[in-house]
């Protein structure tokens, strides 16, 4: 016969019973093996603690001062304590109380509860007008390009809910339905230009309007939002029964009006005609002066119950906007998930204490505990320090260079080639070139002669490939950017300085999208003398500035040509937030990430007027190729050594991949590197389909 079975502890850390012991039987008790300190800091209180009590401990007693002075056979008659337990039982009770403090702050934990997750049930569509009038320039750089900064500024603070975003002018057009990742949004709005719009008409405001009400409804939202982003309402009776509409629907409209009431010219929208210097015309073939007229749009947030406010440098107006959202028009609801956390037991603790707290009320207890209380560090003030503890500066780089912030991560770096890497991508050549120097390696020589590249060095560019390919001569990137610089070293000087006069002379400045570009450009890289002698009463050569270094260069010419070529390559530094924004590993090309940063057109050569001239179309595709490459390597390999550090795992494959097979990979990504990459035309596309639907002639 077996013996009587015994119940199995769940947990070899269980504390078992022996048997014989409640009932005969062996049991067990859980243990609670998982305690964790939520604010473990609070434990360095114990010290201050500890020495106060030994200090205290070891004083002489009074009866040690009068044994002194007075006879042995009359201590026995002075009112003074004895030695012992009744002079030790303050200090004990005061080193309790103190540890149950500390103990309680500390905040002790050893289960997990369930909680569910609430989120706000906001749902936010943004209208931007991108009518022509969008153009004019009375706030600078231009009332559109105003209009996608606050939009920017919008979709930040979009952090909960969903946000969509619908372009319309003389139809509504969807730029991206209601979603929870406000990035894939943020992605697209530098993008956005009035010559998007397929069709040619008066803006149609209340048809946008009816298309976000759709756009609510089918998302189930019962309180939502629309902000219109204008600056004139055309057809006032359609445009407010469409906000009223929206308001029974237990909708909010706002507005956000662009542009000033002293107005400004409307540039055309081909660059040809803006710089001639045309504009469009009124009825009376006079200029068109574009005018905020605030009256109407004002009757329109009155109307949608929600607020006006003119655009503005700052974020002071979409804070107006979002502060009626954290009121109460959005509702928080069960999200469906559910998080554990710790459920913090320190103030059961606290109730062990109030015995204590009674005895303090006693004279000459209370003003030591509050003193004692009151020299504490408070908790929030070494939240940073402390995570900074456990991570080295390299550490602390990489994560400053993940958020973008290159040029902080750059002066924090220790590791060389880290620092080079930051500062090739906040576009300080040079100094990259001054990290690049104390290593030999074949990545150092390779990156090099990018930066060499960049600051217009072909000689010194040409050299460092070549040392590249002598090491590894299967190096295809190296091979590819160098035949690139050698095409640019043999252009002649002729040939590079009417590049640089016809790239400025065909820019648009009646675009002021594009010139804004242009002026970012001038001001960020510094425009020398050199571009300024090329042509003193052209406004527009300050674009040939040379940033890096225009002593190098042979003549003026060549300092113009490739100063121009150092303002197109100053831009990959936009390359890695794109990346990060929209998830993807898709490389930009130069000539995107100028348009990018400054919010303008994607100017193609071929879109120009002068690319009918072969020596120049060849020399902006050579450029754009040395454009793609040099971003997309160094965004490769800022990857990769970002990566490493935080130790992902790489692939496993990698290494076990044959030559021939990592050859052909290699060969595959150059070719997908030259494939052009424009966001804006497909944009374009995707409004032309949207179009053909509307019209029927698309299922």
């Amino acid at each position: 016969m077996s013996g009587p079975r015994r119940r199995q502890c769940s947990s070899p850390l269980d504390w078992r019973h022996p048997p014989g012991g409640r009932g005969g039987a062996e049991g067990c008790v859980v243990w609670p093996v998982e305690l964790q300190l939520l604010r473990p800091v609070w434990l360095l209180a114990l010290v201050p603690a500890a020495a106060l009590l030994l200090f205290l401990w070891r004083r002489p007693s009074q009866r040690l001062v009068w044994q002194r002075l007075v006879d042995r056979h009359l201590l026995a008659h002075l009112l003074v304590e004895r030695d012992g337990a009744p002079r030790r039982l303050p200090l004990i009770l005061l080193g309790l109380g103190w540890l149950l403090a500390i103990l309680a702050l500390a905040g002790p934990a050893w289960e997990r509860e369930v909680q569910p997750l609430f989120g706000r049930d906001a749902a936010r569509v943004i209208l931007l007008d991108l009518s022509p009038s969008m153009n004019a320039a009375d706030q600078r750089p231009s009332r559109l390009a105003r209009a996608r900064f606050e939009i920017l500024d919008l979709l930040k603070a979009s952090d909960d809910g969903q946000v969509a975003l619908i372009a319309f002018g003389p139809a509504p057009f969807l730029v991206s339905p209601l979603t929870r990742d406000a990035n894939t949004i943020a992605v697209q709005v530098p993008r956005l230009t009035t010559d998007l719009i397929p069709i040619v008409g008066a803006r149609e405001t209340a048809q946008a309007l009816r298309e976000a009400g759709e756009l609510l409804d089918q998302a189930g939202a019962t309180r939502g939002e629309v902000i219109l982003v204008t600056d004139a309402v055309t057809d006032m009776a359609s445009t407010r029964a469409a906000v009223t509409r929206l308001v029974a629907d237990g909708h909010r409209v706002s507005v956000l009006a662009v542009g000033t009431e002293q107005g400004a010219p409307v540039p055309l929208e081909h660059g040809a005609g803006a710089v001639a210097g045309r504009f469009e015309q009124d009825a009376n073939g006079g200029i068109r002066i574009a005018r905020l007229d605030p009256g109407p749009l004002r009757e329109l947030a009155r109307l949608g119950r929600g607020r006006y406010v003119e655009a503005e440098p700052g974020d002071a107006d979409t804070r107006v906007l979002l502060g009626q959202s954290e009121g109460g028009g959005a509702v928080v609801e069960h999200s469906g998930l559910q998080s554990d956390q710790w459920r913090e037991e320190g103030p059961w603790l606290l109730l062990l204490l109030l015995p204590l707290a009674a005895l303090a009320f006693r004279r000459g207890w209370l003003v030591p505990a509050v003193a004692v209380v009151l020299i504490l560090p408070p908790h929030p003030s070494w939240a940073w320090e402390w995570a900074d503890l456990w991570s080295r500066p390299d550490q602390r780089a990489a994560r400053e260079l993940a958020a973008g912030a290159a040029e902080q991560a750059a002066e924090v770096f220790e590791d060389p080639a880290w620092q080079a890497a930051a500062r090739y991508q906040a576009g300080d050549y040079a100094r990259a070139l001054e990290s690049l120097a104390e290593l030999s390696d074949l990545d150092a020589d390779y990156n090099r002669g990018n930066a060499l590249a960049r600051l217009g060095r072909w000689d010194d560019a040409i050299a460092a490939y070549e040392a590249v390919l002598s090491r590894d001569p299967d190096h295809q990137d190296a091979r590819h950017n160098l035949e690139l610089v050698q095409a640019l070293r043999e252009r002649p000087p002729d040939a590079d300085a009417d590049d640089a006069a016809g790239d400025s002379a065909s820019d648009d400045p009646g675009d002021s999208d594009q010139a804004q570009s242009d002026q970012t450009t001038a001001d960020s890289t510094g425009a020398d003398s050199n571009a300024a002698e090329s042509d003193p009463d052209d406004p527009t050569s300050a674009d040939a500035g040379d940033p890096a270094g225009s002593d190098d260069q042979a003549s003026g010419a060549d300092a113009a040509a490739d100063g121009q070529e150092d303002a197109d390559l100053t831009q990959d530094e936009r390359q890695p937030e794109a990346q990060d924004q929209s998830g993807s590993s898709a490389q930009l090309r130069g000539d995107d990430a100028t348009s990018d940063s400054s919010g303008g057109d994607d100017i193609r050569p071929s879109d120009r007027p002068d690319a009918a001239e072969p020596r120049e179309t060849d020399d902006a595709e050579i450029r754009d190729a040395l454009d793609q490459a040099l971003d997309a390597d160094q965004e490769a390999s800022t990857l990769e050594e970002m990566e490493a550090s935080a130790g992902a795992p790489m692939d496993a494959n990698r290494g076990a991949r044959d030559p021939a097979a990592a050859e052909r990979e290699q060969a595959l990504e150059a070719q997908l590197r030259r494939v052009p990459d424009d966001p804006s035309e497909l944009l374009r596309q995707r409004f032309i389909l949207q179009q053909l639907r509307r019209e029927g002639r698309l299922p």
